[in-house]
């Protein structure tokens, strides 16, 4: 049984990193965190390759780094040897990189998850934030005036994911409620 590398995307909040952790514990895949990649490019302001840009602007600069490093990660030893990766962001430019890792060679390499939150008000959102939330988000250190504007900008860019995931026939779950057991369903339809 070839395992394939796993791509996590959604929206910020959606439990990308969340369900990447649980990938990586529970069944032994490496995590790439695309926020890590990202900051990593911060050192070369002249990429404008950033996390205060716009988030579109910024995943499309990233699309031709990330398909050369998704190549990478799924050809030769070390893929053929079963080291996997689960990788998980929300700076994915689809347009670039659908065509790339749906293509014949490489979706036998990837599997592509999405996660979203269709069902949830701005109230519940904020709710699940506060309630879910750990010091590494940053989320976890803004005023509760900055995170409501951020729940604003949250449920926007979920609506640009979703319609993503429909375009480009992407599996997703809906997180809005019962996490657990939806990032449980998930781990399973991973088997």
């Amino acid at each position: 049984n070839m395992y394939k590398n796993i791509l996590i995307i959604g929206a910020a909040r959606s439990g990308k990193t969340t369900l990447a952790k649980k990938l990586a514990k529970e069944k032994g895949y490496n995590l790439i965190s695309i926020d890590d990649i990202v900051s990593g490019f911060e050192a070369y302001p002249e990429l404008e390759i950033h996390h205060d840009g716009d988030a579109n602007d910024t995943a499309k600069r990233l699309a031709p780094f990330l398909i050369r490093y998704f190549t990478e990660i799924s050809e030769g030893n070390t893929f053929y040897d079963g080291i996997k990766y689960v990788i998980e962001g929300t700076h994915i430019d689809f347009e670039i990189l659908m065509p790339f890792l749906q293509n014949e060679k490489y979706k036998e390499k990837y599997e592509i998850i999405g996660l979203t939150y269709n069902d949830i008000t701005e109230d519940e959102m904020y709710k699940n934030i506060k309630e879910y939330d750990a010091e590494d988000d940053w989320t976890y250190w803004c005023s509760d005036e900055e995170l409501r504007g951020n729940v604003n900008y949250f449920l926007d860019r979920n609506k640009f994911f979703n319609d993503k995931f429909e375009e480009y026939n992407i599996k997703k779950y809906d997180t809005s409620f019962d996490r657990k057991k939806v990032l449980k369903k998930v781990m399973d339809s991973l088997e």
